[in-house]
């Protein structure tokens, strides 16, 4: 008995001694693995390192940007030639069928539906303008604030076909590079009113009468406001201020520029660095433009509107109208077209269109630029020329006033 017991916790022992070698074999077999696939990572990683060198990471980070670029420009061409060859969307949302707490998420998401890729173009080419158009070229043909700056700044706008509130980065960006407040208002104000693209549609669906009509008058108002805001004397010290805060954000790459010279990487990283902060700057406030306009697209009787646009009050109340009736760029050819048809007279039908520069939702980002003086006068200004031009059209073509 005791030999059989004495063999068989050796037995035992021996079993042990086996499952701990064997522990300590799969123990070390899982280090060496764990070692290995470190000794891999830390490889890859450093080929990785290797690879992608600062240099070419900013290569990459260019080569996306531009081809981004190009893409929204292509699709933003695309759009606007659709558009061109085909009728505009007739159907205009009721947003009033809705409940009160849906129509702000449904007005920005309709808003933005139309108008993204105009707002992503904007923004990008507010930060080209601003780091690869010399400051020389803007202040000598824009910076001035002479009558011709006034008027090229009214020539050139109708070639960014944009909404007023998807020009907003575009002009921050020609202010910036040294255009006048009145040159950047002017400007402003021209290229919703009367883009080529919404001039053509006006002319096609409503009448050339009224597109013709709209250009001429959009040019003179535009033209007139940037002078008049110029001749203020808060005007100046605005101008002094934004030149102050583009020389604070120029101070910390002062020592670069001086000593190398900007390669193409540095242009596109400060004009992205431009563009994004535009955006942390006028997106919440275009936001919140958007909310308040809802409520009152939603909420202004159809009725109300289709019985009072006639004669000299309804063309005070289409140029009251105009404005605070917010919509994105051409919808408002569908807008007035409808009320035409539901008994408006033309002569308020340009009154109405007149009063798109100056909605509510581009005047919350604008005070930022403009301040609240600013917005005023060129709403105050708009407004007596949507009126006076509805008047005029009204006498020339025998439309009654009473």
């Amino acid at each position: 008995m005791t030999s059989q017991s004495a063999s068989s916790e050796a037995e035992g022992l021996e079993m042990e001694e086996q499952k701990e070698e064997l522990q300590k074999n799969s123990d070390q077999s899982k280090k060496t693995e764990e070692s290995k696939g470190q000794e891999e990572r830390h490889t890859i990683n450093q080929r990785l390192a290797q690879f992608f060198t600062y240099e070419r990471k900013r290569v990459i980070y260019t080569v996306a940007y531009i081809i981004f670029f190009v893409a929204i420009l292509g699709f933003f061409i695309y759009k606007k030639i659709q558009l061109a060859i085909s009728p505009p969307p007739t159907e205009i949302i009721d947003y009033s069928q809705y409940d009160w707490y849906l129509i702000p998420y449904l007005y920005i998401i309709n808003y933005l539906k139309h108008a993204w890729y105009s707002l992503i173009l904007a923004f990008l080419l507010a930060g080209i303008i601003y780091e690869f158009i010399p400051n020389k070229i803007i202040k000598k043909w824009l910076g001035g604030g002479k009558f011709h700056h006034y008027l090229l700044a009214a020539a050139l706008a109708p070639l960014f076909i944009t909404c007023s509130c998807s020009v907003i980065p575009v002009y921050i960006g020609i202010l910036a590079s040294g255009a006048s407040l009145g040159v950047a208002m002017t400007f402003f104000l021209m290229a919703p009113a009367a883009n080529f693209i919404t001039i053509m549609l006006t002319g096609e669906y409503i009448g050339w009468d009224l597109g013709l009509w709209r250009l001429g008058w959009s040019f003179v108002a535009a033209v007139i406001c940037g002078i008049i805001f110029d001749q203020f004397k808060f005007t100046k010290k605005l101008r002094q201020e934004f030149d102050e805060k583009i020389t604070a954000q120029e101070e910390a790459k002062k020592v670069k520029r001086l000593s190398i010279k900007k390669t193409i990487h540095d242009r596109i990283e400060s004009a992205y660095t431009f563009s994004w902060t535009l955006v942390k700057t006028v997106i919440p406030r275009l936001l919140f433009g958007l909310v308040v306009v809802s409520f009152l697209v939603a909420y202004i009787p159809d009725s109300w509107i289709e019985n009072y646009f006639q004669g000299i009050v309804g063309i005070i109340i289409a140029a009251l109208l105009g404005g605070p009736l917010y919509t994105p760029t051409l919808v408002e050819i569908v807008m007035t077209q409808s009320l035409i048809v539901l008994g408006m007279d033309r002569a308020t039908a340009l009154s109405f269109m007149m009063g798109q520069p100056y909605d509510f939702v581009s005047m919350v980002p604008n005070s930022k630029y403009f301040k609240w003086k600013g917005v005023l006068i060129y709403s105050l200004v708009f407004f007596v020329f949507s009126v006076v031009s509805g008047v005029i059209f009204a006498l020339v073509y025998g439309i009654s006033l009473l």
